[in-house]
């Protein structure tokens, strides 16, 4: 076997773009809000109206000057009395707080 046709297949995966490690995707946490988070939180920025039940909206925490990614994950793994255990693995807590802190005024 000559060695171009051994590394050929190697070449290909080189040359495959690979998304780095822990890169977050922030429209797929803006589907898991939708789909988890909306049932309590306003979790876009562009809702005129939606539930809030006196919590804070996706903006509003994100504005927070001393906001950043790990508090955001720690609130998600915490147990809280008003919030429900979803169980969210690590990937879905990076695109749901690389989602929430999209929503910060710049």
């Amino acid at each position: 076997m000559n060695a171009a046709r051994l590394f050929a297949p190697l070449a290909i995966l080189v040359a495959l773009p690979l998304a780095p490690a822990g890169a977050q995707d922030m429209a797929r946490g803006q589907a898991l809000a939708e789909r988890w988070c909306a049932n309590c939180h306003v979790v876009n920025a562009a809702a005129g109206t939606g539930q809030s039940n006196g919590l804070p909206t996706f903006p509003a925490i994100a504005a927070r000057p001393d906001m950043n990614a790990a508090i955001l994950k720690g609130a998600m793994s915490a147990t809280h009395s008003r919030m429900p255990d979803f169980e969210l693995g690590a990937r879905d807590q990076d695109d749901l707080a690389a989602y929430i802190l999209s929503l910060r005024k710049r």
